[in-house]
């Protein structure tokens, strides 16, 4: 009975898919946004241009912690999400909550950071420093 079924299903096939996507797009409702990132580095330093069109002020973080880039924010849910009587006819833009987060190089300059954000793209830069080389400490013995 099992292969009749699998073989009526194609092995699961669209069926399967249809129901995991019902589940897949529950999920990524809860899941944050993770948003284009291009990365450069020059002789200078380090940018990253982040893409986040439609952000106000106020909903946007940028922090240095654990030697690490960490970026969020948050795009509010359309006015049309909250009307009852919308018929939303297709809905591509993504709402809700932003994270990204980057392990920084040992050469970026920590209190260098700067961030700015205009027309929908976050630039933020470090400058590079000198890394910090060995140190021979010698040892003192005692008797």
């Amino acid at each position: 009975m099992d292969l009749l079924i699998d073989n009526r299903l194609g092995n699961g096939g669209w069926f399967l898919d249809r129901v995991n996507g019902l589940f897949n797009g529950l999920a990524s409702e809860f899941e944050p946004i993770s948003p284009p990132v291009d990365v450069v580095e020059d002789h200078d330093g380090y940018r990253f241009s982040v893409d986040l069109p439609g952000l106000k002020s106020d909903s946007l973080e940028v922090k240095v912690e654990d030697e690490t880039l960490v970026i969020n924010a948050a795009r509010n849910e359309p006015a049309w999400g909250k009307d009852k009587d919308a018929r939303v006819h297709r809905a591509e833009r993504h709402h809700g909550r932003i994270h990204r987060a980057f392990r920084l190089p040992g050469d970026v300059g920590r209190g260098t950071i700067k961030a700015a954000y205009k027309d929908g793209v976050l630039e933020v830069t470090f400058a590079k420093v000198p890394e910090a080389k060995a140190v021979r400490v010698e040892v003192a013995y005692s008797n």
